[in-house]
């Protein structure tokens, strides 16, 4: 199993199991072997406080059928935190890459409607040399122009996905940077 993880600007590939340390891709993995460790201790408790009747505490108990289960519960316990860690990891793997194909595809748009609003810019600009159009149409249309250009950029520089829904089953990208 293999993807891609955002580091910077930098795309590093990652193989496997991830064995890097960084607090949102381990959490759940650590939360699992505190629990499994938090378990094997009340387990012993457990067995000092009732079951073993005057016989001195054993963190590691001599009977082995007794060490056999601990040891059991405790792989499943960590066991389970690490299948739920990668599947958390590959959630975070698919928002990564969403959120890259997003901001590629913005920075795309960006370019290619820049390019042709600063061309209309241009050809207003002579338009309005030429008295082609008034001096009010020409502040209309450069302050279109440059709003566009406002939500062009505030697109391409978009960090999260928030969604707002216009009609049934038609959602739009919020802009608006909060």
């Amino acid at each position: 199993m293999s993807g891609y993880r955002l580091r910077g600007q930098y795309r590093e590939k990652q193989t496997g199991f991830d064995m890097s340390f960084s607090q949102a891709r381990q959490s759940i993995f650590i939360i699992s072997l505190i629990v499994a460790a938090i378990s094997w201790l009340a387990e012993s408790l457990l067995h000092f406080a009732i079951l073993d009747h005057g016989q001195a505490f054993e963190l590691i108990p001599s009977d082995t059928n007794e060490l056999w289960m601990r040891t059991v519960i405790f792989s499943l316990i960590v066991i389970f935190g690490i299948y739920v860690q990668i599947y958390a990891n590959n959630k975070m793997d698919v928002e990564e890459e969403k959120m890259r194909t997003l901001k590629a595809t913005m920075n795309t748009v960006e370019d290619r409607l820049g390019n042709t609003l600063s061309g209309i810019k241009l050809l207003l600009a002579g338009a309005e040399k030429s008295k082609l159009v008034n001096d009010d149409t020409h502040q209309r249309v450069t302050i279109l122009i440059d709003d566009a250009f406002e939500d062009l950029r505030k697109l391409s520089s978009i960090e999260e996905i928030r969604e707002k829904e216009r009609l049934k089953d038609i959602y739009y990208l919020e802009i608006e940077n909060k």
